[in-house]
């Protein structure tokens, strides 16, 4: 009776897991501002949340931004992350991830003594991320949807997608070849928006090209261009070694190859341009 039981139990839970699998996710959604901040990606944590998810192979997507098609007809296809803090002489942020019902799936915390409050954040989320290495996240569609043919699209989602990953990986190596130097992330390749090359990537100095001098402030640096002297953006520190995002911006500033990539998104389009920068 007790191992009938035991099995009963052990099936119950592992058809909970598997419902509840993260793969069963296409998207996740970020919120504009955190309950503990006092204003939209202040310390630009909320841009920080979606470039760490993004490293981790999700999809996000900002509660601010336009939602697909796909998301539009079925919230369900995503996930919800809702990131919180507490402490005082520790500081512990949490992210957690919900599906639409408001089940938690998933939860990962990181704890620092950093009392700066313009890191202190950004190193707890950075932490919190790094148990995001025991997930091996791959979105699995479900047969259903996989099967199913959209009345304005005679394809279905994973055939386009399939189709696009194909395209941008020969953009991709085309890039390569020409450049020689360019690799950009895989993660490029997995987003719902398309990737252009802003500036080519030439090592050669031309008279077209622009120059920075980075100039410290008190939460990152100052991009000076060199001939009008104008401030161009403005860095912010994200307690990740040569990582920055740009305040004002979607987007993130990286290094790479020993070359500085400004990665951001204009109207869902993600953009690649490289920065000359003097430290």
């Amino acid at each position: 009776m007790k191992k009938a039981l035991l099995l009963i139990l052990f099936i119950c839970f592992a058809n909970t897991y598997a419902q509840n699998s993260l793969n069963d996710y296409k998207y996740v959604i970020v919120e504009k501002q955190f309950h503990f901040q006092t204003e939209p990606n202040q310390y630009n944590l909320n841009e920080l949340t979606r470039f760490l998810l993004k490293k981790n192979g999700f999809r996000p997507i900002l509660e601010s931004d336009i939602f697909p098609n796909d998301l539009k007809s079925d919230y369900c296809l995503a996930l919800q992350s809702e990131v919180k803090a507490s402490g005082f002489l520790k500081t512990t942020v949490s992210i957690t991830l919900k599906d639409c019902n408001n089940n938690i799936l998933y939860e990962a915390s990181g704890t620092t003594k950093e009392k700066n409050f313009d890191k202190v954040y950004s190193y707890g989320l950075r932490l919190a991320f790094e148990n995001f290495n025991e997930i091996s996240y791959d979105y699995n569609p479900k047969e259903a949807e996989t099967a199913s043919v959209s009345v304005f699209n005679t394809q279905s989602e994973v055939q386009d997608k399939s189709e696009e990953i194909t395209k941008l990986k020969a953009e991709i190596a085309d890039l390569k070849t020409k450049n020689n130097e360019f690799d950009p992330s895989s993660s490029l390749v997995n987003t719902d928006v398309s990737v252009k090359l802003v500036q080519p990537i030439d090592a050669n100095k031309t008279k077209d090209t622009l120059y920075y001098k980075a100039i410290a402030n008190d939460s990152g640096f100052d991009l000076v261009q060199n001939d009008s002297k104008e401030t161009m953006y403005v860095l912010i520190k994200t307690g990740m070694k040569n990582v920055y995002t740009v305040k004002g911006k979607s987007g993130i500033v990286y290094k790479k190859k020993n070359k500085w990539i400004f990665e951001y998104t204009v109207n869902r389009e993600t953009k690649i341009e490289v920065l000359n920068i003097e430290f």
